[in-house]
């Protein structure tokens, strides 16, 4: 079997060394002319991984000779090299010169690299380092959450909606100082412990000028003073609903130094028919609430419509939300050290994550896509009436669909319903009807099915 192996490589061999000669014929009268004398055709300048194959290619040429030192030569194997002149072993085959072979690869890989590290206006632009190119960021199927402000008639962006209504507030207070003034306590603030401890303190300082209408030490306010810097100068509004019911901002020398004071006159004070009013209002002030715009779009017939890029907006959660969901997961651990049977786990199911808001998009027939974005809390019924106000025969029963089916609780939530935190939904006019409407006219005219006004909106979906 040794000998089978030895014998199919020596044809191998024989094979790769190209055409075979008799043993009388001069082993250089055929061979072709290698003459260095002629000069090399100009060669292209090569990159830095064809520089490390020469290098590469000159390791496996030294192996190559040790292993050939190692190996006998047999005589039947003949061996030819296209070179100016080949050596030739003991036996009287032809053998290769490595060494020669090595001293020309070791000169071509020199004059490359000699070549590629002179000045030219080549190698320049190979050394210039490449320019990464940046993708392009992806376009957001929404700019953003928007709200309408509840003072003025303006849509504003949610991170933004703080600063317009305390700008809305602030040229309300020129008007009717009080009322700015306790809706500023009320919308600007998130703590609402703090806001309640600041309205007690605030209407515990009107009451004690009512009670005591004759006591100048409660017409005073001491702004030094600890539970006044705790508890109202650091809630916003506090300042400017002291200074709506008539208190003036004045230095009072208390002991050898001067100390800051609201302090209200002796005939304001009187006038505590006013004093109860303005306590009145800011205890029934209610919290200024920004109302979710739909941010209604229209968009073409287009195959990205089950592709969503969401703004962050989509996925960060209030700290009341927060809460709500820490509660839930207590429960949650609660429930799972219960012995409880398989129905009630299936009752229990709940989307795995909490979205704020969800984008919905509602697909059309003939193709056309409306879009809009809601809370994830909101029902399927505020669904229902969001795509009503759109439709061009809005008296007309319709069906929604998603690939699970048809959509028909509508008291559930869009949480719950799983469109969260986008999905598209299909629209179709109820079965039941369209067949009595065609019974009843023959036909029915195909047309569109929004209103004109909103298709006037419509553009391509990006």
């Amino acid at each position: 079997m040794k000998k089978f192996f030895e014998k199919a490589k020596l044809e191998i061999k024989f094979r790769k060394a190209g055409d075979g000669h008799t043993l009388t014929e001069s082993n250089t009268g055929h061979r072709p002319s290698t003459s260095h004398s002629s000069t090399p055709a100009p060669r292209a300048v090569p990159c830095t991984s064809a520089q490390r194959a020469g290098e590469a290619a000159l390791l496996r040429i030294s192996q190559q000779e040790k292993a050939a030192s190692k190996k006998p030569q047999s005589v039947t194997a003949t061996w030819k090299h296209n070179s100016a002149s080949t050596n030739t072993n003991s036996s009287g085959s032809p053998s290769l010169d490595f060494e020669k072979l090595r001293n020309e690869v070791k000169q071509e890989v020199f004059a490359n690299k000699k070549q590629f590290s002179a000045p030219s206006q080549s190698a320049s632009t190979l050394s210039q380092p490449l320019v990464a190119v940046k993708d392009e960021p992806m376009r957001l199927s929404v700019e953003g959450i928007y709200f309408k402000c509840p003072l003025c008639p303006v849509t504003v962006l949610q991170k933004e909606q703080d600063c317009h209504l305390k700008e809305c507030l602030e040229n309300m207070y020129t008007e009717n100082p009080h009322m700015a003034a306790a809706s500023m306590i009320q919308s600007l603030n998130k703590d609402k412990e703090k806001v309640q401890a600041c309205i007690d303190i605030l209407c515990k300082y009107i009451d004690n000028i009512c009670n005591n209408p004759g006591e100048e030490k409660y017409r005073k306010i001491k702004q030094s003073n600890r539970i006044f810097k705790e508890r109202v100068s650091t809630i916003t509004g506090a300042i400017e609903f002291i200074l709506a019911c008539g208190f003036e901002d004045m230095m009072i020398k208390q002991e050898d130094k001067l100390e800051s004071f609201f302090v209200l006159p002796s005939e304001k004070a009187e006038d505590q028919e006013t004093l109860q009013t303005y306590k009145a209002v800011l205890l029934s002030t209610e919290p200024l609430k920004p109302t979710l715009d739909r941010n209604l779009k229209v968009f073409r017939p287009s195959s990205g419509t089950m592709q969503f890029e969401l703004p962050e907006e989509f996925f960060s959660l209030s700290s009341e939300e927060i809460k709500r969901e820490y509660n839930s997961k207590l429960e949650e651990i609660d429930k799972k050290c219960q012995l409880r049977t398989k129905a009630m786990r299936e009752a229990d199911k709940k989307p795995s994550k909490t979205y704020r808001f969800t984008l919905i998009r509602i697909r059309f027939p003939d193709g056309v896509i409306l879009q809009g974005t809601f809370y994830s809390r909101e029902k399927l019924r505020d669904l229902f009436g969001f795509i009503r106000q759109s439709l061009e025969s809005d008296w007309q029963p319709f069906v929604l669909s998603d690939p699970t089916g048809q959509l028909k609780e509508e008291e559930a939530t869009l949480n719950e319903l799983g469109l969260v935190p986008a999905a598209v939904v299909n629209f179709a006019w109820d079965a039941t009807i369209m067949a009595d409407i065609v019974a009843a006219s023959g036909s029915v005219q195909q047309g569109n099915y929004l209103k004109p006004e909103v298709m006037a909106l419509i553009q391509e979906l990006s």
